[in-house]
């Protein structure tokens, strides 16, 4: 071995080489590692799953409609193609969601889609990719009802029995001084329809309840007689935790009616006579659901 000279450390003089890497881009391996650095190994990103593919085709639909005031009917039919796409990733060729796509697309070829179409289908994709994510995050033993997705509208349903007076009164309190949109079934056209039908069609597009139970009706039960809501009011107030969530369903208790203990679960403000009584506290509860700011 020769003698180590300072001016030739690696001995090239002698014709000895410097020892190649063992394998390529070892030496940035080891480069890092001198420096004190973890090489970080670089992972996948996951593939997104279907359900936020059709999330991410409605945030984009409605990006373009935002600033395309007037998109092409070739544009508009390419974008449904594409959710209708997802559909059928999801479901297959024969579901009922996916045929009544194929439907849109073909009366679309023809006589054309517009924008308020496209956004109609949009809103609908939501509500249902909505409802398919909550189902992903539920437990097969899951005992809670799944609620609907709740309307972003500034409809407040009344529901009440006999006490028309006070029904009254709370609509024009939330309008007055909440600029709320109340409906009350009483004071909406029947069109003709089922009471039925005409309680759903109204019922589906609120996004917040109030229940006024009054002693309605007198009820003699084990030997013992109190006072109680119309029956239809506990079917609407059932409805409407079912659809929208207790929280957002508050019942209205005026002196001398009682109520089942199935409710005692539900948020309630007690009254003597008149509703006006507790605006506070309706207004708290319209700001804790944010329907007011």
């Amino acid at each position: 071995m020769p003698p180590w000279n300072p001016d030739d450390p690696f001995g090239l003089k002698f014709g000895l080489q410097p020892t190649q890497p063992a394998e390529p881009g070892s030496s940035a391996l080891v480069n890092a590692m001198m420096q004190g650095v973890q090489p970080i190994a670089s992972t996948p990103t996951p593939e997104k799953g279907m359900v936020q593919k059709l999330q991410d085709a409605v945030t984009f639909g409605r990006k373009f409609l935002a600033t395309n005031k007037k998109p092409t009917r070739d544009i508009l039919i390419q974008k449904i193609r594409g959710i209708r796409f997802l559909l059928f990733s999801l479901f297959g060729k024969d579901a009922a969601i996916v045929k009544n796509l194929d439907l849109f697309l073909k009366e679309a070829n023809t006589k054309g889609v517009s924008a308020d179409q496209f956004a109609q289908i949009l809103s609908d994709v939501e509500s249902f990719s909505g409802f398919l994510s909550k189902l992903g995050t539920s437990t097969l033993s899951c005992q809670n009802s799944i609620t609907s997705r709740v309307p972003s509208t500034i409809n407040i349903f009344i529901i009440h029995g006999h006490d028309e007076r006070n029904a009254l009164s709370l609509s024009q309190l939330l309008r007055d001084q909440f600029n709320l949109k109340p409906i009350i079934i009483l004071a909406s056209a029947g069109m003709s329809r089922y009471l039925s039908d005409k309680f759903e069609q109204d019922a589906q597009v609120c996004s917040f309840a109030f229940a006024l139970f009054t002693p309605d009706d007198e009820v003699t039960n084990s030997g013992q007689t109190y006072s109680q809501a119309r029956p239809n009011v506990f079917y609407e107030t059932g409805w409407f935790i079912g659809r929208l969530g207790r929280p957002r369903v508050i019942l209205l208790l005026k002196s001398g009616a009682k109520i089942h203990s199935d409710l005692e679960g539900v948020s309630r403000i007690e009254f003597a006579n008149k509703v006006e009584e507790k605006f506070i506290d309706i207004q708290n509860e319209l700001k804790a659901a944010k329907i007011i700011a």
